[in-house]
């Protein structure tokens, strides 16, 4: 069963969305960039339109002193009445339409939006710290791509219908902080890689396939705060090592 749940988050005071006022405008090829983006990934809001400061358009925070777009909130607003359908049109975008971000978004929120895929644009967007992707129906396995966002500090896939197993190559995201794979399908042992993850705070992984005993690499996240690991089928002895987990 799938469910859609709206979440609402406040946005720091250095930044803009729609109710704020400045002087500084959002510039034309991202507002073109931010069309094409939500197209492709069949997400079009109705004060979405390409004209006008973009960062005046619903869910779109922008820095106070440049305009660039800092945050995407998508989440909150998917619903037919936020809908633009005339924005589907390819001649409306300038024709093709790609699936890139902004190139100084750090936050990109797409909550419950139906997504079946985790938007590629990602990859390409070297100064994004958080994406939140809960709540859809992104399928598969993790993208191997997702693995080289090295500046990640949090993300979220709960609550999709990703499979398979964990690459190795997670131990890559070394400035992860908040990591929730939970409620998936996800399998097999977890990589003793997640030992690199040393900055981890939170790691959520409940209610997937996960088999085989804890890695004892779990013992290195000295800064944890939250481990959920129920509803899996880990078998063996609990680590010695994570006896070192004094702030849990």
């Amino acid at each position: 069963m799938y469910f859609v749940v709206y979440e609402f988050e406040l946005m720091p005071s250095t930044l803009r969305s729609a109710t704020s006022v400045s002087f500084v405008l959002c510039l034309t090829d991202i507002s073109i960039v931010l069309l094409q983006f939500i197209v492709f990934n069949g997400l079009v809001l109705l004060s979405w339109v390409g004209e006008g400061d973009c960062c005046n358009w619903t869910g779109v925070v922008c820095d106070n002193l440049t305009g660039h777009v800092r945050e995407l909130h998508l989440g909150n607003y998917y619903s037919d009445e936020y809908l633009n359908y005339s924005l589907y049109q390819e001649n409306s975008l300038g024709g093709k339409v790609t699936n890139t971000l902004p190139s100084m978004l750090v936050e990109l929120h797409m909550s419950g939006c139906e997504l079946n895929q985790i938007p590629v644009g990602v990859a390409n967007t070297t100064r994004l710290k958080v994406v939140n992707l809960r709540w859809n129906i992104i399928w598969g396995t993790i993208p191997q791509w997702l693995y080289t966002c090295s500046n990640l500090e949090s993300l979220s896939l709960y609550l999709n219908l990703l499979r398979g197993e964990i690459s190795s190559s997670i131990g890559n995201l070394t400035a992860i902080v908040n990591l929730d794979l939970s409620a998936n399908q996800i399998e097999e042992k977890m990589p003793n890689s997640l030992g690199n993850l040393c900055q981890m705070e939170s790691l959520k992984l409940s209610t997937n396939d996960f088999s085989g005993p804890l890695s004892y690499q779990l013992g290195n996240f000295r800064h944890f705060r939250l481990l959920a690991l129920s509803s899996n089928s880990i078998s063996g002895p609990i680590p010695v090592s994570l006896g070192n987990l004094s702030f849990l």
